[in-house]
C-alpha cells in the first residue's frame, strides 16, 4: 500500500460514489491473531472521476481490481491513516456508471473489543465483530458513514467444528479440504478441515450493522414470533441460562410488530451472549450480540433489577431493527433518533408487557443521569454538530439516551399516544431501507398532528441544558396567582465567553448572553383546602416569567412537575416546599422520586440550603416505597461521599447516627430476613434499607447478619436472596479479611452465572486495608478472573469511594498503558469520567495533566466535564459544609 504524500483530513466520503451490492469473504480462525478477506464491491459512480475513496483503518489492501466497460484497471493505493481512508488513484477518468472494485485485505485480529476482535472463555477462544460506531473500517475497507446502505453478501470460511453467525440466514455450508485451503492462501499449515458458510443476501445496510462471529457457540430451538426464528446463542454449558432471554425476545418482537403496524424486517433474530463486549448490546440487523450479564440469567436466582435490565436492554435492541437499522439516521448528530427512540420504547412496550413491574419507576432513576450531565456547561445538545469520526463516539451517552427519550416521552403526552404512533409509522414506511434526519422525523408527525413539530420541539433538540422552573403563589390586593419563571439549570454560572467567541454546542444567543428559553408544556398538580381533591394545572410557558390565575379556594399543596413528566428541573418556593413535607403521602412514587433529584441539585448549586434537603430525606423515613428508598439512598450517598468525609470524622459519625434514626424504624418493623409470604415490594424495601443502613450508617446489627451471611453462602455455595445477595456482599466485604478476599475471587472465578460473577467481583471494591486494597488491584487486571467489562467497572467503583479513590487512581496511572490495549475508546473514557466522584480536589490537575499525556479518542468532553463536576463538589463543600455541620448538631 502506498504512503500518503500529504495529510488528508477528511470528515465525509465523496456523494458520488455509493455502494450497491458488496460481497465479503472472511478467513477467520478463532486461534490466530491475523484474518484476511476479499471485498467485491458494485459502485454507482454519479459523475466521472479518477478516485474512490473507501475508509480503511489498520488494515493491509492488496491486489485492487477495477471493472468498468470491459477494461480492467489497476490504481495507486494511497492510504490516509489521519482520516481513516485509502484513496485510489486512476489514470483514465472512470465514466459515470455502475463499475465493479474487487481487493484483498488482511488484518490483526483485536483485544480491545472493537473491530473483529478475539477472546478466550475458560480455554475456548471465539471471534465477534463490534462495528459502531466508526470501527466496521478496521474489519474490511468500507463506506463507513451511517448514511451509506448497501446489500452484503457474506461468506466466512473457518474450521468446520466452529459455529459462524451473521446477519442473514444460512445460505449454505461447503467443505474445503485444509491442504487446498492452505495452497490457496500460501501456507504450509495442513490443520483440520475447513468450511465455507455462504450467508444470504442482506436488505441495504450501513456497514455499522454488520455482524460475525465464529466460535463453539450453542443455539435454543427456534422460537418463532410471525415468520421470525428468534435463537439464543451462547457458549457451551449456558444454554439454561437462556430461557428468560429467549421469552423476552419473543414478546417484545411480538409487541414491537404490532407497534409499528409491520413485520420484523429481518429473516431472523439472533441473540449471542458474549462474556467479553464493549456495550451493554449492539443492533446488528438480525443478530444482536449482547455482553453476557445483561443478556443471560437463572430467572429463579437473579433479582428483579436484573430481570428488568435484560428484557430493557433486549427489547431496546429489537426496536431499533425498525427504527435505527430499517431506517437510519444520515450522519451521527442524529444518533439520538436511534438510541431516544429505542430507549423510549423500550420501556413502553415493558409496560404493556409486565405492567405489574412499574417499569417507568426504573426511567425515573435513570432520567437523574441525564439532568445532572445537562446541568454542567459541558454537556451537549441532543443533536449536536458531529464532524468526524472521533466526535461520534463521544455522543453515546445519557444525553444522546435518556434526555432524548425525555423529550421523546413529553412529545407524545402532548400529541396524544395515537397520533405519534401514527407520525411513527408514516416516517418508518415513507424512509425504509433508507436513511433519514430529525427534520424528517418531524415532517411525519406534523403530518400526523397537523402542529408544527419541529418548532416546538427544536429548542429541546438542539439547545444545550434545559429549563428551572420556579414556582411561587402570590397574593396582591386579593388576586391569587401562580407565577412561574424560567431559566437555564447551571450546577456552576456559565464561564463569560470573550467577544466573537462561541461556548462548543451553545445557540447563538446563549452565545450573546441572551438567556435562552423553552417552551415548556407546564403541568402541575396540587388540591385544595376546602375538598382535598387533586386537580391538575396547564400552562404553556413561553416566556421568561408569567402569572396566571389559580382559581377559586387556596391550594393547600401544589407540585410543580406532575407525573415527572417535564425533562426540567422544579423550584418551589419557601411556603411551597413547606406544604409539601406536610404531604407527602399525596404525591406520587414519580414525583417523590422527582422531588428527591430537585432538593438535591438545587443543594448541590447554592439555590437552596442542604438543611431543606435533609428536612426531605428525613420526612421520607417512614416511606415504605423501594423506589423512593433508592432515590433516598442514592442522596444520602452524595453526602456521604463528598460533604460529611470533609467535615472530619466526628461529623460522619453524627451523619450516621441521623440517618440510623430516621431509618432503623422501618427496619426493625419489617426484619432482618425474609418471611413466607413476602411479597415482591417488601423484599425490595429491605434491599434499600440495607443499603443505606448498613453502607451508609455502618449499622452494626446489619453489619454482623450480612458478614454471617455471606460466609455461609460462599462456604455452602447456597445462593443469597435475589434482592439482598449484591448488598450482602458488599456489607460483608468492608469488614472483611483477607480469607474473604480470597473466597470473593475464587466464587468469581467458579461462578456459574454471569450476575453471581459480578456479585462477587464488585465485592473486592469495598476493601479498605492497604495490603488488601493491592489484592484487588492485582484482580482488576487479571484477564481470567472475570472479562475486561466487568474489571473496568470494578475500577469505577473503587474510584467512588472516599477512603479508596486517590490509591485506585494511582493504580489507574501505572496500569493505563495495559487498559489502552485491551478496552475500547468508549469503556475507557467511561472509566476516566469515574474520577469525578470521590478524588481529592486537590488532584485534579492531575488528572488533567495525565489525559493530557494519554490523550482519549473518545473522551474529550468526559474531561471537561469531570474538571466542571470537581469544581461543583469543591464549592458545595464550602459553601455548604458549616450548613451541613450545624444541622446534624441540631439533631
Amino acid at each position: 500500500m502506498g504512503k500518503s504524500i500529504a495529510k488528508k483530513k477528511t470528515s465525509r466520503l465523496s456523494k458520488f460514489v455509493r455502494p450497491t451490492t458488496i460481497d465479503l469473504h472472511f478467513h477467520l480462525d478463532p486461534e490466530k491473531k491475523t484474518f484476511h478477506g476479499n471485498a467485491e464491491y458494485t459502485l454507482s459512480l454519479e459523475k466521472r472521476t479518477r478516485t474512490i475513496e473507501l475508509h480503511c483503518a489498520e488494515l493491509r489492501v492488496s491486489r485492487v481490481r477495477l471493472r468498468a466497460r470491459n477494461a480492467s484497471l489497476r490504481p495507486r493505493i494511497e492510504s490516509h491513516p489521519e482520516s481513516e481512508s485509502i484513496v485510489l488513484h486512476f489514470d483514465t477518468l472512470l465514466p459515470a456508471e455502475s463499475i465493479s472494485l474487487e481487493l484483498d485485505f488482511r488484518g490483526r485480529v483485536r483485544n480491545d473489543l472493537r473491530g473483529l476482535y478475539r477472546s478466550v472463555d475458560r480455554e475456548l477462544p471465539w471471534l465477534a465483530t463490534q462495528l459502531c460506531p466508526t470501527d466496521a473500517r478496521r474489519f474490511f475497507p468500507c463506506f463507513d458513514e451511517p448514511g451509506i446502505k448497501a446489500q452484503y453478501r457474506i461468506r466466512v470460511t473457518t474450521n468446520k467444528d466452529q459455529t459462524v453467525l451473521s446477519n442473514s440466514p444460512i445460505e449454505f455450508e461447503v467443505d474445503v479440504e485444509a491442504s487446498i485451503h492452505a495452497k490457496a492462501n500460501g501456507s504450509t499449515d495442513q490443520g483440520a478441515d475447513q468450511k465455507t458458510v455462504q450467508f444470504e443476501t442482506t436488505p441495504p445496510l450501513s456497514a455499522y450493522l454488520i455482524a460475525v462471529a465464529v466460535g463453539p457457540f450453542v443455539a435454543t430451538p427456534a422460537r418463532m414470533s410471525g415468520s421470525t426464528p428468534i435463537r439464543v446463542y451462547t457458549l457451551p454449558g449456558r444454554q439454561h441460562l437462556a430461557r428468560f432471554a429467549l421469552e423476552t425476545a419473543h414478546q417484545g418482537l411480538s409487541h414491537l410488530e404490532k407497534w409499528f403496524g409491520m413485520e420484523h424486517p429481518y429473516a431472523k433474530l439472533d441473540l449471542l451472549a458474549l462474556p467479553d463486549f464493549a456495550f451493554g448490546a449492539m443492533e446488528n440487523a438480525g443478530a444482536v450480540f449482547f455482553r453476557d450479564s445483561v443478556l443471560l440469567l437463572d430467572a429463579k436466582e437473579a433479582s428483579f433489577e436484573a430481570r428488568k435490565r435484560a428484557a430493557e436492554t433486549v427489547v431496546h435492541e429489537i426496536s431499533h431493527m425498525w427504527f435505527g437499522n430499517l431506517v437510519t439516521m444520515a450522519w451521527w448528530n442524529d444518533l439520538w433518533l436511534n438510541e431516544s427512540f429505542a430507549t423510549w420504547m423500550a420501556y413502553e412496550i415493558i409496560e404493556q408487557w409486565q405492567p405489574e413491574w412499574q417499569i417507568w419507576l426504573d426511567f425515573a432513576h435513570r432520567r437523574e443521569e441525564a439532568l445532572a450531565i445537562d446541568a454542567l456547561e459541558s454537556s451537549h445538545p441532543i443533536a449536536p454538530i458531529i464532524r468526524d469520526a472521533q466526535e461520534a463516539h463521544e455522543n453515546f451517552d445519557a444525553i444522546t439516551y435518556t434526555k432524548g427519550a425525555c423529550v421523546l416521552r413529553m412529545l407524545e403526552g402532548y400529541l396524544g399516544s395515537e397520533v405519534f404512533q401514527a407520525g411513527i409509522r408514516l416516517y418508518i414506511n415513507r424512509y425504509k431501507e433508507g436513511a433519514a434526519s430529525a427534520s424528517n422525523l418531524w415532517a411525519a408527525l406534523s403530518e400526523a398532528s397537523e402542529l408544527p413539530i419541529e418548532k416546538i420541539v427544536a429548542p429541546w433538540t438542539v439547545q444545550t441544558g434545559y429549563p428551572l422552573v420556579s414556582l411561587h403563589r402570590t397574593n396582591v390586593a386579593g388576586k391569587k396567582d401562580l407565577e412561574l419563571r424560567q431559566e437555564r439549570f447551571l450546577a456552576l454560572p456559565a464561564p463569560k465567553s470573550r467577544k466573537g467567541s462561541t461556548t462548543r454546542g451553545a445557540t447563538k444567543s446563549m452565545a450573546r448572553g441572551v438567556s435562552p428559553r423553552w417552551q415548556i408544556p407546564w403541568v402541575g398538580r396540587g388540591a385544595r383546602r376546602r375538598g382535598g381533591k387533586n386537580e391538575q394545572m396547564n400552562h404553556l410557558l413561553v416566556n421568561l416569567r408569567c402569572r396566571f390565575p389559580m382559581g377559586a379556594g387556596d391550594l393547600s399543596w401544589i407540585y410543580g412537575n406532575s407525573r415527572e413528566a417535564g425533562f426540567f428541573r422544579i423550584e418551589h418556593g419557601k411556603a411551597e416546599f413547606e406544604d409539601l413535607l406536610k404531604h407527602l403521602p399525596a404525591l406520587s412514587t414519580l414525583e417523590r422520586i422527582g422531588f428527591i433529584g430537585h432538593q438535591w441539585a438545587l443543594a448541590r448549586t447554592g439555590r437552596q440550603s442542604v438543611s431543606r434537603l435533609l428536612d426531605l430525606l428525613a420526612a421520607l423515613g417512614e416511606d415504605g416505597d423501594p423506589d423512593v428508598l433508592f432515590a433516598v439512598a442514592s442522596a444520602l450517598g452524595r453526602l456521604s461521599q463528598r460533604i460529611a468525609p470533609s467535615r472530619g470524622s466526628d461529623v460522619e459519625d453524627q451523619f450516621r447516627s441521623w440517618i440510623a434514626a430516621h431509618f432503623e424504624g422501618k427496619l426493625h418493623d419489617q426484619g432482618l430476613k425474609p418471611t413466607s409470604g413476602e411479597d415482591l415490594r417488601e423484599r425490595l424495601r429491605r434491599g434499600q434499607l440495607f443499603r443505606i443502613l448498613g453502607q451508609l450508617a455502618e449499622s452494626n446489627e446489619i453489619l454482623e447478619h450480612c458478614a454471617k451471611s455471606a460466609a455461609k453462602s460462599l462456604s455452602s455455595g447456597k445462593s443469597l436472596s435475589p434482592e439482598l445477595g449484591d448488598v450482602v456482599i458488599r456489607i460483608a466485604a468492608s469488614q472483611g479479611d483477607l480469607e474473604f478476599h480470597k473466597m470473593l475471587c475464587t466464587a468469581t472465578r467458579e461462578a456459574t452465572t454471569p450476575q453471581a460473577r459480578r456479585r462477587t467481583l464488585f465485592g473486592l471494591a469495598e476493601f479498605d486495608e492497604p495490603g488488601l486494597l493491592r489484592a484487588t488491584f492485582k484482580a482488576s487486571i487479571d484477564s481470567t478472573l472475570a472479562p475486561a467489562p466487568d474489571r473496568a467497572a470494578l475500577l469505577a467503583a473503587l474510584l467512588t469511594r472516599p477512603s479508596t479513590a486517590a490509591a485506585t487512581w494511582h493504580h489507574l496511572t501505572r496500569v493505563w498503558p495495559r487498559l489502552e490495549k485491551q478496552m475500547p475508546p468508549i469503556l475507557l473514557a467511561r472509566l476516566a469520567g469515574s474520577t469525578a466522584e470521590a478524588l481529592p480536589y486537590s488532584m485534579a490537575e492531575e488528572v488533567t495533566e495525565f489525559f493530557s499525556d494519554h490523550p482519549l479518542s473518545a473522551g474529550s468532553r468526559v474531561l471537561r466535564q469531570v474538571a466542571e463536576e470537581m469544581s461543583i463538589a469543591k464549592r458545595f463543600d464550602r459553601d455548604a459544609g458549616a450548613h451541613f455541620e450545624d444541622h446534624l448538631a441540631d439533631f
